[in-house]
């Protein structure tokens, strides 16, 4: 009895804990106050300026990074600790930005953050692609329990030591993967940036990179091809989104309830990077995903590529997951629903157009202070004024030129573009020629492949026609020994020439129709070799006009040199006659 009692309290202790957390505020919070609350103030300014005008949140980071260097400085040993109000407990490298950030009680993406763990119902299956330090992955892992699983990708080798150490740290259930997430399986280049949390497969310029690694890659597809379905999925791989998306197809269609959060960033997004999205996001059409984003009021499509929209987007199936998305959102934004500091944001855009006034005033005043101690030195006010109209002139004049040869250039980028699309175009042919090619020699080998096969059935047939010979040989040689009565011989000849009969009819229907399929194949490998100088001789016609539109490139550089030449030139020419005016002019 008394085991029995300390076993259900035991429980019931274990229940109340997991009550209480699972009562606790699921939002971002630090247990202590931040290490600088004028930093923490301006970093929350600075997102409610991003929302307004993206060029104030530009000029207040030229404040707070510099600020933010300097309450985490970089050096052999830069990691620092902090608690959440849940109960979780991170260790972190305040080198990197992001890191720092959070430290400093700020996360950019709050409302996104406490949306989706609060899409984290017990014994969900969660999946964190580019985990950093283990943010979402620890945080998941304890709304999760019981019976939840959380697995965690991250390849950088720092990022995922720290990712480790959480892990143990907080004592919950993660399987931690290092490797990247890809379409494809093999392994690749990574690029560690110094600020870790901007590494990615890809070169990216929005931090100092250090030398590449090799990483592994793996995709969704492969790495949970035992697990049945996911709950929920959160990608951040600066820029490398749609390569997820791709290698997650399975594991998304099996997915019924999948909810996915993915960061959006037009700085990670070049031309190529923002349409392989597009493909990836379409290819999930057909499951019934469509692309969700804060403050909408349903499904939207993806921003355009001259949107700075930088944050996070989502993708849900209509029905019971768009209805658990739409609410969670709604929840935090009537959470985080306090108005912006409107002085404050004010102020901020005085302080920024006067930074700028100035910046443009000294640039201005620098420029006209070298130009005329360039032009007039030490010379009196009225040579200097004359000096300057002349400078004035002469600068018209060269912009004019440069103007033209501005034209000629894009002409000639014009003209470069369309030779890259007809190079697209041969190569397009050549590849045509190359499957007709197969295509001829796959025949080739059908044709070869049949004709061995004739072969060997007309000598199986001529042999069984020499055993039939050598058969009636017998007989004949019985009859004349007189072994068998004049009846039997002449019965058994009658069934021997039967037979053979027979056995000829069988082989002269097999040759025929050998016959008609080897003509069938002759005709085709004749049709196939036509086509085949056809796609050749239009080959020869694309070079040769590709020849031509590299001489016609060729001849607009040259004339785009020679402008240029005559621009430097005239300006030359002109700087010698203002001179010469110079020393002319009356002191």
């Amino acid at each position: 009895m008394r085991r029995e009692r300390t076993v259900l309290t035991s429980t019931l202790t274990t229940v109340g804990a997991y009550l209480r957390l699972m009562a606790r505020s699921r939002a971002f919070a630090l247990v202590a106050p931040p290490p600088d609350a004028e930093l923490r103030s301006l970093l929350e300014l600075g997102e409610a300026a991003a929302l307004l005008d993206p060029g104030l949140a530009i000029e207040l980071s030229s404040v707070t990074t510099p600020w933010l260097r300097s309450v985490f400085p970089r050096g052999k040993d830069t990691v620092t600790t902090f608690g959440m109000v849940a109960g979780q407990r991170f260790s972190v490298d305040a080198g990197d930005v992001f890191a720092a950030t959070v430290a400093a009680g700020h996360l950019g993406e709050a409302r996104d953050f406490e949306a989706f763990m609060h899409l984290v119902r017990p014994g969900a299956v969660v999946v964190d692609v580019g985990a950093n330090f283990g943010l979402y992955a620890v945080s998941a892992a304890l709304y999760a329990r019981p019976m939840g699983q959380v697995f965690a990708f991250e390849p950088a080798p720092g990022a995922f030591a720290m990712l480790e150490r959480n892990i143990a740290e907080n004592g919950v259930d993660v399987t931690a993967i290092a490797a990247a997430i890809g379409a494809v399986r093999g392994r690749a280049q990574f690029y560690v940036a110094r600020d870790v949390s901007f590494s990615s497969l890809h070169e990216t310029s929005r931090s100092r990179e250090a030398e590449p690694i090799e990483v592994e890659v793996a995709t969704l597809d492969a790495a949970l091809g035992e697990v049945k379905s996911i709950d929920l999925l959160k990608i951040d791989v600066e820029g490398g989104e749609a390569a997820v998306l791709v290698g997650a197809r399975d594991v998304l269609d099996r997915s019924r309830s999948a909810i996915v959060q993915f960061e959006y960033s037009h700085k990670n997004l070049n031309a190529g990077r923002h349409r392989d999205l597009l493909e990836a996001i379409d290819s999930l059409r057909p499951l019934g995903f469509r692309v969700y984003r804060r403050d909408a009021g349903g499904a939207s499509g993806l921003p355009s590529r001259d949107e700075l929209f930088s944050g996070n987007l989502f993708l849900a199936r209509e029905g019971e997951s768009e209805r658990r998305l739409r609410d969670a959102l709604e929840m935090t934004n009537r959470s985080h629903a306090q108005g912006a500091n409107l002085a404050a944001l004010a102020l901020l855009r005085c302080y920024a157009e006067q930074r700028r006034a100035a910046q443009e005033a000294g640039a201005l005043k620098k420029k006209i202070a070298e130009i005329a101690d360039s032009v007039v030195g030490n010379a009196a006010p009225e040579a200097a004024a004359d000096a300057m109209r002349a400078v004035q002139t002469a600068w018209l004049e060269a912009r004019k030129r440069v103007a033209d040869a501005e034209g000629v250039a894009r002409a000639l980028a014009a003209s470069v573009e369309g030779r890259d699309r007809l190079i697209e175009h041969q190569n397009e042919k050549v590849v045509q020629i190359r499957e007709v090619n197969q295509t001829l020699i796959e025949r080739n080998t059908q044709l070869q492949a049949a004709l061995k096969t004739s072969n060997e059935k007309i000598a199986a047939e001529r042999l069984v026609g020499a055993e039939l010979r050598q058969a009636v040989d017998r007989e004949v040689e019985k009859r004349k020994a007189g072994e068998l009565g004049q009846q039997q011989r002449l019965e058994v000849s009658r069934e021997v020439n039967s037979k053979l009969v027979e056995r000829t009819a069988t082989l002269q229907a097999a040759l025929k129709v050998a016959n008609v399929k080897i003509a069938a194949m002759r005709n085709s490998d004749a049709e196939l070799r036509i086509r085949l100088h056809e796609v050749m001789a239009q080959s020869k016609v694309m070079q040769h006009e590709l020849a031509r539109v590299r001489n016609v490139a060729k001849r607009m550089v040259d004339r785009y040199e020679a402008l240029r030449i005559e621009v430097g030139a005239g300006a030359r020419t002109d700087e010698g006659a203002e001179h010469e005016a110079g020393e002319r002019a009356p002191t």
